[in-house]
């Protein structure tokens, strides 16, 4: 047992640098027998359409391509998130056939909302995605026709509750928006959905005044006049929106920081064996210059940490610790 164990490491291990044909000979060697059986469900626990929608089905694509298996994207909605992440912690067979594209935002469920029914524990990370900073997106027309991010705040602060600003309850959307309050004296009119596609999509139609989410969900409609960028909760500027200032810049703070981790888990008491191959599955995707160019389109960067994490629970646990403290600070958990 000990030297099987070994001689399945260095196979692992040997997946870390390789040409595209040696590691997916590698990959071969290394699948279980007799797995899968059926085809794999990608559970994604937001609406189609959606930032972890694109990215769930870009990594089933490839995943495919190198794996040589079929993949199926679910889309398992509700509660802003906690419908999906409660199924794949309590109710998904952790027999390796289903695997949870997700992203940070299940710590806070975790955390805040799970109520002990489940913990971070019960969902074991397998592969690092992307990262992605939250985008606040204004109309080209309306009433806030070209307004930036100071001026959008200011309006909020001279009529309170008259700025609709799209909020996912629970969630960073959420945080932003009390921080902004708290420093500014700006009140906002919050309109709660699922997810940030779902609210860029009410903003394009006219049913709020400043959506959040990301480029993904958004480019379509920039490049199309719909809407226009007012700020990103990131440390720089982004690359492909260079006259987009940070809410730091533009605010004059240091804590509009927030941003997605993406990355792929499965139920806990998945086999080792089907664990570690749908890891390497993900990572020989992920190390696919296509994927990684279809992916660097929606705006996303690659965390160096996460990238060349030995460890990925461990280093993805050191985020939400952080995210923990935060949660401490502002009295949402003792």
């Amino acid at each position: 047992m000990k030297l099987a164990k070994l001689a399945f490491a260095a196979v692992l291990s040997s997946l870390i640098s390789m040409p595209a044909a040696a590691q997916d000979a590698a990959l071969a060697k290394l699948k279980p027998k007799d797995f899968p059986a059926q085809p794999i469900e990608f559970t994604v626990v937001y609406p189609a359409g959606g930032g972890m929608d694109v990215t769930g089905r870009l990594l089933a694509k490839y995943v495919e391509k190198h794996s040589g298996e079929r993949v199926i994207v679910n889309n398992r909605t509700g509660g802003a998130g906690m419908v999906g992440h409660t199924y794949l912690a309590t109710q998904a067979k952790p027999d390796g056939h289903t695997v949870g594209v997700l992203a940070n935002l299940v710590w806070g469920d975790a955390m805040l909302r799970a109520q002990g029914r489940w913990k971070l524990e019960d969902l074991e990370p397998i592969g690092y995605l992307n990262t992605d900073a939250l985008t606040w997106v204004g109309r080209t027309e309306g009433p806030y026709k070209g307004y930036g991010i100071k001026q959008i705040v200011q309006a909020a602060k001279d009529k309170p509750g008259t700025v609709r600003v799209a909020t996912v309850p629970g969630s960073m959307w959420e945080y932003i928006v009390e921080q902004i309050e708290a420093a500014t004296g700006a009140k906002f009119l919050r309109v709660p959905f699922q997810g940030g596609g779902a609210g860029i999509s009410a903003l394009v139609g006219g049913n709020v005044d400043v959506a959040q989410g990301f480029y993904s969900e958004f480019r379509g409609h920039l490049d199309g006049g719909k809407v226009a960028p007012l700020a990103v909760a990131s440390a720089a500027r982004m690359d492909f929106l260079k006259d987009m200032p940070t809410f730091n810049e533009a605010l004059g703070g240091n804590e509009y920081l927030w941003q997605v981790i993406r990355f792929a888990v499965v139920p806990k008491g998945t086999p080792a064996d089907r664990k570690a191959w749908l890891g390497a599955s993900i990572r020989a995707a992920m190390r696919d210059p296509e994927l990684i160019a279809e992916y660097r389109k929606f705006g996303v960067f690659f965390d160096p940490k996460l990238v060349n994490s030995s460890n990925l629970p461990k280093d993805l646990g050191e985020y939400a610790e952080a995210e923990r403290r935060f949660y401490q600070k502002t009295g949402r958990l003792k």
